[in-house]
């Protein structure tokens, strides 16, 4: 299958997988970036010796590298009944495809996990060849959550728990729990994460800006809990600067718990281009 997007999946920081891969990792090992200098010892091979250490110091130095590694590419879709409204969850569904081919085409395993209110489908990361079939099967055939309320803490405690490293995608509409999220993230936090998290925001138009709707009453109902309120239209430009704030105020608790996050409208002609820029902006950010 091919995939709807081509993306160019980075990291901000240095994965720590024993998976030999294209990235230069997190500890010192065999590969091609240099770390530094250290003394001879004996057995260490003579074609890592820095002659022109040598020839400086007077003693023999020898050059250490970061050890090539793979990551682990983990595709956190939310399936809760508010991702089916409109197109969101055939947006989401071609993301999570792209990304998985993105890392596999690369010999990065990649795992895949659907959650609501709680995890649903998990498959765990792997570069088996027929890893990307297994995905794209399970995406196309994800159950349709009958959840009251979607809660992202326990999918991403489930993936800490259960992958020591990882690059985690969360693909949502983000109308879900975030309390306690920061707490999590914090716990499992540290300079050089071992869990890195990114969000991207799939959103209907109707979800952040009301427009070409006529003045009268409009009843909206939540998807998941059935709750119905009556919108008096001649107040549209209220709602709509209170739906910008909502959003903006969900940016922000991410951003505050270490997530960053790319805002998808549905159909937009540059999800392509905004989600490379969000991989390619944390990269410039590495510390």
């Amino acid at each position: 299958m091919k995939p709807p997007y081509r993306f160019t999946v980075q990291l901000k920081h240095p994965p720590r997988s024993d998976m030999a891969g294209d990235w230069a990792g997190f500890d010192k090992g065999t590969g091609y970036e240099f770390w530094g200098l250290r003394k001879y010892l004996p057995g260490d091979s003579w074609s890592r010796i820095d002659w022109k250490a040598r020839a400086r110091s007077g003693e023999l130095y020898v050059r250490e590298f970061l050890k090539d590694c793979a990551y682990n590419l983990v595709v956190i879709c939310d399936v809760s009944p508010s991702m089916h409204f409109g197109n969101k969850f055939n947006q989401a569904r071609d993301l999570a495809i792209s990304l998985a081919h993105a890392a596999l085409r690369a010999n990065n395993p990649c795992g895949l996990l659907l959650f609501a209110d709680r995890v649903l489908t998990w498959h765990p990361p792997s570069a088996a060849p027929r890893q990307f079939h297994r995905i794209v099967n399970a995406i196309q055939q994800a159950p349709t959550a009958k959840s009251r309320q979607t809660r992202l803490a326990p999918a991403l405690e489930f993936v800490m728990k259960r992958l020591s490293s990882c690059l985690g995608v969360i693909i949502s509409d983000f109308h879900t729990d975030l309390v306690n999220l920061r707490g999590l993230m914090d716990a499992a936090d540290s300079r050089f994460p071992a869990h890195e998290m990114v969000a991207l925001h799939v959103l209907e138009e109707s979800e952040y800006h009301l427009t070409g709707i006529e003045d009268g009453l409009l009843t909206l109902k939540d998807m998941e809990s059935g709750r119905q309120i009556a919108l008096d239209l001649s107040r549209k430009h209220e709602f709509n600067a209170l739906l910008r704030q909502t959003r903006e105020r969900t940016v922000r608790t991410l951003a505050g718990a270490g997530i960053d996050s790319a805002v998808l409208p549905v159909g937009s002609a540059d999800i392509q281009a905004r989600v490379n820029t969000l991989f390619a902006r944390r990269l410039a950010a590495r510390v």
